[in-house]
């Protein structure tokens, strides 16, 4: 209410009722229940009452005194202003303190309720205010309950908590995994050439392909991940110089069916030779040169671009297959990403294995590697001997298979393990790959049932080039297993 009086004055000069001259309106009276409002009709001249008034000026707002039957009556038929101000409440809570509504006793005596008129600062809840309190009171219900009713509210209570969180996480796990497949397989433009072969006819820019007198489909729902162990125990360049950036000597190509969760793994050595993009000591580029397919990490930072010229490089080589996304990953790394799946159990199959104690491990037998034995494992080879890079690439597949099985397992009991591995070795690793990339790869892995990935190397032979390892590429069959891979059958 505006321009409210002060010091309980009207503006008339008339002074505002105290609550003990309201309630002696309420007590002293000689009003007959016949001359009560139902009444107002009758030609008798109506007997006086006397009349309160609240607001700036008298008419503002009035209420007659009143007989006990007409206080006892139901509170919505009592004699009431028909516009509702700050007074009323007032005269609202006043009234109700005599009133014989039901629910009245369940109000509070508590003055921070029923407060003094004098106290205009505070307001006075109304009646149909505290009327609704009481029956939405929290407190007052559960004093009411039971034991037993409180165990099972409380019960309840969790359980829908719990519901919560779970359509909460999976709502953003099926929007990650949204993402991450349009991420994965982004396939705006094919431009997929093919051996020098006979009976290889591309169309469509490699989406259609005639092979063998067979017509095969490209399949969008695959998407390609390049994966690349340095040499190098800390990644980077060495004093700003191009060409120290390592070299990628373990090199996987990850196809992964984002629909099925099916995942191959082609398995690519690093002395095949290839075009390799160049750069100048001053970072240019400077055109390609046939090299071994290891060394295009060496142009470039020794990070991102290193990666993204080895991948353009390995696309090369696959004729120009898209590949979406890479990780690489230092030596240093090696030691935490392994101990973090609780080390790796391998069988020996046709070689032996000196460990970091000096003893020698035999074919045919199992152990577990822990620490810098699982480096050991993967990176020693015999440079005298022709064929060690191929046989240190099939040990590596040996682990890689039984470290792939064992993170798959424990994945599926806590689908964060692919995020808290790649946690573990981020400061010694570089890739593209995001969290919702990683949960629609791991997602359509576990909720296909898949227990382990499915490994082949690319078939070639090796040869010497001068003083290096030179790998030859069996062309027929490297497209054969990039059909049977990447292409489905046409309907």
């Amino acid at each position: 209410m505006t321009n409210e009086p002060t010091n309980n004055e009207n503006f008339d000069g008339n002074p505002l009722r105290s609550e003990e001259a309201i309630e002696e309106i309420y007590e002293d009276t000689s009003i007959s229940e016949d001359n009560s409002s139902e009444n107002s009709d009758s030609s008798e001249k109506p007997v006086a009452r006397e009349t309160v008034f609240f607001g700036e000026k008298p008419g503002d707002v009035a209420v007659p005194s009143m007989t006990r039957k007409e206080k006892d009556r139901d509170f919505k038929t009592a004699v009431m202003p028909t516009e509702h101000d700050d007074a009323d409440d007032y005269i609202f809570v006043r009234y109700r303190k005599k009133s014989t509504h039901r629910h009245s006793t369940h109000v509070s005596e508590n003055k921070s309720q029923t407060q003094n008129s004098d106290d205009t600062d505070s307001p006075v809840a109304s009646h149909s205010e505290q009327h609704f309190r009481y029956h939405a009171s929290p407190k007052k219900k559960w004093k009411e309950m039971s034991a037993k009713q409180r165990v099972i509210t409380v019960i309840a209570l969790l359980l829908c908590a719990v519901l919560v969180l779970l359509a909460t996480a999976g709502l953003v796990l099926g929007v990650l995994t949204v993402n991450g497949n349009k991420q994965l397989t982004n396939y705006e433009e094919l431009n997929i050439s093919g051996p020098s072969i006979e009976g290889v006819d591309i169309t469509g820019g490699g989406k259609t392909v005639n092979y063998k007198g067979k017509t095969y489909i490209f399949n969008e729902d695959i998407t390609s991940i390049l994966c690349m162990g340095i040499d190098k125990t800390e990644l980077g360049i060495d004093n700003n110089t191009v060409g120290t950036g390592g070299q990628a000597d373990a090199l996987y190509l990850v196809a992964l069916n984002t629909q099925t969760g099916e995942t191959d793994v082609i398995a690519i050595s690093r002395d095949i030779v290839t075009d390799i993009g160049v750069y100048d000591p001053e970072g240019h580029y400077v055109g390609t040169e046939k090299m071994q397919l290891c060394l295009a990490y060496a142009y470039g930072d020794g990070k991102q671009t290193s990666c993204r010229n080895t991948v353009t490089a390995t696309q090369r080589l696959f004729y120009g297959l898209p590949i979406q996304s890479y990780f690489s990953m230092d030596l240093s790394a090696i030691a935490d990403i392994n101990d973090a799946v609780g080390g790796v159990t391998v069988t020996l199959f046709d070689d032996t294995f000196t460990d970091a104690n000096g003893v020698i491990h035999y074919p045919g037998e199992t152990l577990t590697l822990y620490g810098e034995n699982a480096e050991r494992y993967l990176r020693l080879r015999d440079v005298n001997e022709l064929e060690s890079s191929v046989n240190r690439m099939d040990r590596q597949i040996n682990y890689l298979k039984a470290f792939s099985s064992q993170a798959i397992s424990m994945t599926k009991k806590d689908l964060a393990t692919p995020l808290e591995l790649l946690n573990i070795v981020n400061d010694n690793s570089v890739t593209n790959l995001n969290p919702s990339k990683i949960t629609a790869f791991t997602t359509a892995v576990v909720t296909n049932g898949i227990t382990e990935l499915e490994f082949e190397k690319i078939p070639g032979t090796v040869t010497t080039e001068g003083e290096y390892a030179r790998y030859v590429v069996d062309e027929e069959a490297f497209y054969d297993i990039i059909i049977d891979t990447f292409y489905t059958p046409a309907q």
